[in-house]
């Protein structure tokens, strides 16, 4: 990592992220496992919802992606198998997005909050390709796993 800022004004944050790197990237793989545990919580995405967009095989694949949110909620949680976890999140809201959120396709009451989500959905895609290249950090299991803390 470079030691001296691009520009002096950005000295002082420059700092804070290099000093505070283990810390945030716990922070981010909590708040990126939040909206995960956030929409499993609350059922989705149901059978219902699934067979609506004519998703193959609705209730197989609702039971299937509530299995693949508990993984990745559990893998950025603890940080174990971040990587993992991280390409598991990508993989699940390209999915997503690519399936669900296609807005234009809704009915225009509808395509608001299907642009949210698919924004969401891109947010989240880049914080997961952030973690899988950074890892989980120095406060993770897989840090222990490798004996470095």
């Amino acid at each position: 990592m470079p030691t001296r800022s691009s520009h002096p004004l950005l000295s002082c944050t420059d700092s804070i992220a290099t000093g505070m790197t283990d810390v945030l990237l716990l922070v981010g793989r909590v708040l990126i496992a939040a909206v995960f545990l956030m929409t499993v919580t609350t059922g989705g995405p149901s059978a219902a919802y699934l067979k609506s967009i004519n998703f193959i095989a609705p209730e197989f694949m609702s039971v299937l992606a509530h299995v693949v949110e508990w993984a990745i909620i559990a893998t950025l949680i603890l940080g174990v198998a971040t990587r993992y976890g991280a390409l598991l999140a990508f993989a699940f809201v390209v999915v997503a997005f690519v399936t669900a959120h296609l807005y234009w396709q809704f009915p225009q009451a509808a395509q608001t909050l299907q642009y949210v989500f698919l924004s969401k959905d891109l947010a989240i895609a880049g914080g997961a390709l952030t973690l899988f290249v950074t890892g989980g950090g120095r406060i993770s299991v897989d840090n222990m796993l490798a004996g470095k803390g």
